[in-house]
Order: structure tokens, then C-alpha cells, then sequence
């Protein structure tokens, strides 16, 4: 970037708002191709042994709803292992093995409870623990008495052979495309119902923690079903109300947007601008109702692109101030 003293900076155009011309050209051009993703913009997917379940009706009734209840989720992470050799004096860096660290899932704990009965499945599968305590005397002072009179099973012995969950599946989606990252065999390694709190009002959840022994990677266009569970149940199809125009002076392919007639945008913005900033001494409290709230302050951007303004409706304030231009 080249530097140019203030003193010789000169205007070359009306406009003083303006964005950055490689961000726009980066990120913007060819629909977006180079923007970078929202991480809200994603989907998780179970595949479950329905022969490992207690009740199959789990699976059968609420396999996607299991999908859309995560939270939030990591993606897969590695960890390369290496060794520094010494060729002839030369360092040189050789590859040994590859880890791949475990990732965390939170889930929202419904109140149907949803995802504490997917918890309680997989427990119940792998582990004979929760069965056996239920029977009387299994957890009786036990340890001192002979082998044979202990009837009941603890710990791994379950007659566990299947995997519980064949695969997860984790989507990133952005441009109705996504890529996915699938893991093979998980395990739970770590369950954590949380804690309750008299004291909060913050939603309750549910962590997980898995090992998994591969990844893939695949792509594809997003559609209904694919990724697997979206946009089957629960899902808004209602046409946005939104819709492009078309500018009746160009071509018909021509859609009307705040750039296509950015003269008269910045036109109005600057007005109201130079408004706001002469009358905002007489503008009433946040606490009078119908007014504007936090007209510029940290909300977040709307249609106008311009961060943090609201503007007025239907409010007409009692006294009307004549607002003197103040160039920007």
C-alpha cells in the first residue's frame, strides 16, 4: 500500500461513503465465491444402530429432530506427529502417524427429553450398570461373598457387539452447497448432563465428547434430504418476502439493488444523517415508548448495509427542529 502524506490528499468524487474496493472485489464479486462462511450455517447428522436401541421408536419418531437439536459442534482436528532427523548435518522433518483429537457436541436438553433418552439408549447398550441397579441386592455389600452368588452383570459386560452410532456426519453449508465431514465408529467418551441453577435463567444442555477412528470429506448441492435430516421436519418453506425487482429502464435481467441506484441512496442517507445528528438534543428518553431505540448504536446491520441505524416510522415528535446540512 502505497503512502501518501496528508497534505496532498485530494477529493476526486462527492462520495465519502464508500466501502473497501478489494474486501468488495474479494469477497463480494462472483456471487460471494471468496466470503467466508457463518459458523451458525451447519447441520449434524446420526446414523444409528436401531438394534442396539431400547425402544426403536427413538430412531423411528425423532431421528431428525436428534439431528436438529445440537447446539453447537466441533469439526475435526489432527494432530501430525513428526521427527526431526539429522541427514548429513541437514534437518530434515519426517512424518511418524497422525491422531485425531476428540471433538464436543452440545445439544439443547428438550423437554421431551429427546436427547436424554438418546443418552440413556447408549448407556444402557454398552453398559450393564443401570439395568443391574435396578435389581435388588445388586449393589448389596457383595464383594466379600463367593463368585457364584453374584447373578447380576456390572461394567462392559453387556454383550455389546454392534456399534452404537455407525457414523456422524458434520455440514457446513453456505450458498446452498455444503461439504461434509463424516466419522466413523464414535465413541462417546465423555457425557455431561450439566447443572441446574436456581440462581440462572440460561437454557439448559447437554455436552458430549467422541473419539472416532477415520474422516472422509464429501460435497454436494444442498437440497431436501441431503444433507441427511435437513430440511425434512421443523422447516420454514414459506417463500421469503423478499423478492429482486427489475429496473424498468435497463435490461430485464437488470435487478434494482442500494448499488443500482446508489446516487439517490446516498442521497437520502446523508439527509437523514445530518437530521438525526441536529436533532438528536431534542429527541425523547430511550424510556418514552414508540421512538427510536439506539438509533446509532450497536444493532445490527439491516437492509440500508449501514451498521447500527434505525430509522423512524411512526412517531412524530411534538417539537420539530429545522435541521441545518452539516456535510459529512
Amino acid at each position: 500500500m502505497a503512502f501518501t502524506p496528508t497534505y496532498q490528499l485530494t477529493h476526486t468524487s462527492n462520495v465519502n461513503i464508500r466501502d473497501s474496493q478489494t474486501a468488495s472485489q474479494l469477497f463480494v464479486s462472483d456471487q460471494f465465491r471468496l466470503a467466508p462462511k457463518f459458523k451458525f450455517s451447519f447441520h449434524v447428522s446420526f446414523s444409528i444402530n436401531t438394534a442396539a436401541l431400547m425402544n426403536i421408536n427413538l430412531v423411528q419418531r425423532h431421528k431428525n429432530e436428534i439431528d436438529m437439536l445440537v447446539k453447537s459442534a466441533d469439526l475435526p482436528s489432527f494432530d501430525m506427529k513428526t521427527e526431526t532427523l539429522n541427514q548429513y548435518n541437514r534437518k530434515k522433518v519426517v512424518q511418524l502417524t497422525h491422531t485425531y483429537n476428540p471433538i464436543n457436541l452440545v445439544f439443547h436438553d428438550d423437554n421431551m427429553g429427546v436427547i436424554n433418552q438418546l443418552w440413556q439408549n447408549y448407556y444402557n447398550y454398552y453398559y450393564a450398570d443401570p439395568s443391574s441397579a435396578k435389581d435388588p441386592g445388586a449393589y448389596a455389600r457383595t464383594a466379600m461373598k463367593n463368585f457364584s452368588y453374584i447373578k447380576d452383570t456390572y461394567g462392559l459386560n453387556n454383550g455389546s457387539t454392534l456399534p452404537f452410532f455407525k457414523y456422524i456426519k458434520l455440514y457446513q453449508m453456505a450458498r446452498h452447497e455444503y461439504v461434509c465431514y463424516t466419522l466413523y465408529n464414535p465413541i462417546i467418551t465423555k457425557w455431561n448432563h450439566n447443572n441446574v441453577d436456581y440462581y440462572s435463567n440460561q437454557i439448559h444442555e447437554n455436552k458430549m465428547e467422541i473419539a472416532y477412528e477415520a474422516v472422509s470429506y464429501s460435497s454436494g448441492a444442498v437440497t431436501s434430504g441431503d444433507p441427511e435430516g435437513f430440511a425434512i421436519e421443523h422447516y420454514d418453506n414459506t417463500p421469503s418476502p423478499l423478492q429482486g425487482g427489475t429496473n424498468s429502464t435497463s435490461s430485464p435481467s437488470f435487478v434494482t439493488t442500494v448499488t443500482g441506484n446508489s446516487g439517490e441512496y446516498l442521497s437520502n442517507l446523508t439527509s437523514t444523517i445530518n437530521t438525526y445528528q441536529n436533532t438528536k438534543s431534542n429527541l425523547p428518553t430511550q424510556s418514552t415508548p414508540g421512538i427510536i431505540q439506539n438509533v446509532l448504536g450497536s444493532t445490527g446491520q439491516g437492509v440500508s448495509g449501514l451498521q447500527g441505524i434505525t430509522f423512524p416510522t411512526n412517531f412524530v415528535p411534538p417539537e420539530v427542529t429545522n435541521a441545518t446540512i452539516v456535510n459529512l
